[in-house]
């Protein structure tokens, strides 16, 4: 059996994790003897210039470009952001792709669920990292109020919000309940030997993923 040629491409979002994505990308294709690809998905408008994004954006230019990489900048055009991920990766023969939950616009998509399903759908044989970048606090502040303590209750299949403990067996957590919205929805923080974890709350339930 031939050896697949491992490629590895790293997706940035404008925002401050992008650093590490590309540290972590670069670790790996160093220990795969892969080239490197670093992409970013350009969905402002053609005459938006934003003097900050640029900084980053040459940060990380230097960055992958010390690490041997190769630095590209895509424009949406009116496709998903999924679809040029894909269209980008097919084109340079990727095999595994860095991504992480980091900026708020991807957060968003990510937290609405239509962002990876489709990045999944699409991707065909080719491997996902999704790298859980753990500083979600100050983005939820962004786009949560703050969080306030609470449960999640076992009513029949499912689990419900709560302000009390019922139940058998109530999950603690705190909630943090999204800006503009009437309803109980937004994500419940439960921390598990030390990790982290925040599960997706729709209309007071919590939504298993499939």
């Amino acid at each position: 059996m031939e050896m697949k040629m491992e490629s590895i491409m790293v997706c940035v979002h404008y925002g401050p994790h992008g650093q590490r994505l590309i540290q972590r990308g670069s670790e790996l294709a160093k220990k795969l003897q892969a080239p490197l690809v670093v992409l970013t998905v350009d969905t402002g408008g053609d005459n938006e210039y934003n003097p900050e994004k640029q900084l980053y954006l040459s940060g990380w230019e230097k960055q992958t470009k010390d690490a041997g990489g190769q630095f590209l900048i895509r424009k949406c055009k009116g496709k998903k952001t999924a679809h040029v991920i894909v269209e980008t990766a097919q084109e340079n023969k990727v095999t595994q792709i860095v991504l992480g939950q980091s900026s708020q616009t991807l957060w968003q998509e990510i937290t609405r669920g239509n962002f990876i399903n489709d990045l999944m759908e699409q991707v065909g044989t080719i491997d996902l990292h999704i790298v859980a970048v753990q500083r979600y606090p100050e983005l939820l502040e962004q786009t949560h109020e703050r969080g306030f303590i609470a449960y999640l209750v076992k009513k029949g299949d499912s689990y419900v919000l709560s302000e009390e403990a019922a139940g058998s067996e109530p999950i603690k957590g705190v909630f943090f309940r999204e800006l503009d919205t009437d309803f109980n929805t937004g994500l419940f923080k439960i921390v598990n030997n030390g990790e982290a974890q925040y599960l997706k709350i729709v209309q007071n339930e919590w939504v298993k993923p499939h």
